[in-house]
């Protein structure tokens, strides 16, 4: 079964806040897990268009299949 791919969101930001809590991020550490939130963000920003293209393509053969 495929995740939601917020799932994976929220599981990098909760990484990031127990590593944070541990008061030993460095500076290289918390600009690694920046590139990944925001790289995970454009995924799933993409991954949301794609789901709209799908449903207007499907709605487009439907109404095509239907005259």
């Amino acid at each position: 079964m495929e995740q939601d791919p917020r799932h994976y969101l929220d599981e990098i930001r909760e990484n990031l806040k127990k590593i944070q809590a541990q008061g030993r991020v460095t500076p290289t550490e918390n600009a690694l897990f920046g590139m990944i939130d925001g790289m995970a963000g454009l995924q799933l920003a993409l991954m949301e268009q794609l789901a709209d293209t799908r449903r207007r393509l499907q709605a487009l053969e439907a109404a095509t299949a239907a005259t």
